[in-house]
């Protein structure tokens, strides 16, 4: 029985995926990208894939879906455009359990939802070990998620070395088990798509940067340079 695999994208692994899935004999017929009208839709479609703009329309046709879109919009865009039109019967794939942990996303009890984050995969270790190698702790978060980066950076800023396991401890059972950090993020979702100051993610980067740890690192930096 043939089936219909939408792609929900852009992210770090979805173009990925959509092409090992097409190089693995999925027909190409079977494969959707569903992407806004940008560069990943026009990368897409360079690469002979079907691309779809109105999400809803993608969603009545496919029989499995891969949730790809940042976490931050996912419940906005999977609750108002996918979900409504999605099969009862379909099986919704995730990359991220962020949304699913906190129960963001409206999914029918009949429908499978599998977590598929590929990760840590062939050279990524070492290419994620070299970034922060070069980059250093701070600036090497810009490669996390947009939940990771603010989680991170967020907390790093309130520690207090000496009491680190105590620290985590507090975040840990204060404000991701108890959903208090899903509620601290879901307030600023529509700010991270703003530009500088607005954006607050740039805010925690720059408050980073002027912490103990970061001009501790800039001071490690300069010398690991002035040594090549």
């Amino acid at each position: 029985m043939k089936q219909t695999q939408v792609y929900y994208l852009p992210a770090t692994s979805g173009a990925a995926q959509a092409q090992n899935l097409r190089d693995s004999g999925i027909q190409n017929d079977s494969i959707l990208i569903a992407n806004r009208e940008d560069s990943y839709a026009e990368d897409a479609g360079s690469k002979g894939f079907h691309v779809e703009h109105d999400f809803a329309k993608a969603a009545a046709i496919a029989d499995v879906i891969f949730l790809l879109i940042p976490d931050q919009v996912q419940p906005r865009v999977f609750n108002k455009q996918v979900a409504p039109s999605l099969k009862s019967t379909a099986t919704i794939v995730i990359a991220s359990g962020y949304n699913v942990f906190y129960k963001l996303l409206s999914f029918q009890p009949t429908q499978d939802v599998v977590m598929v984050a590929p990760r840590w995969m062939s050279k990524e270790p070492a290419e994620i070990f070299e970034r922060a190698a070069e980059d250093g702790f701070i600036q090497q978060l810009k490669h996390h998620s947009s939940v990771s980066q603010y989680g991170q950076l967020s907390g790093a800023l309130a520690l207090d070395g000496k009491q680190a396991r105590e620290h985590f401890k507090h975040i840990l059972h204060n404000q991701v088990l108890n959903g208090k950090f899903c509620e601290e993020f879901s307030k600023i979702e529509d700010d991270l798509e703003k530009e500088g100051d607005q954006n607050p993610l740039n805010e925690l980067y720059r408050r980073s940067e002027e912490s103990e740890l970061g001009q501790a690192e800039k001071r490690v930096r300069a010398r690991l340079l002035n040594h090549h």
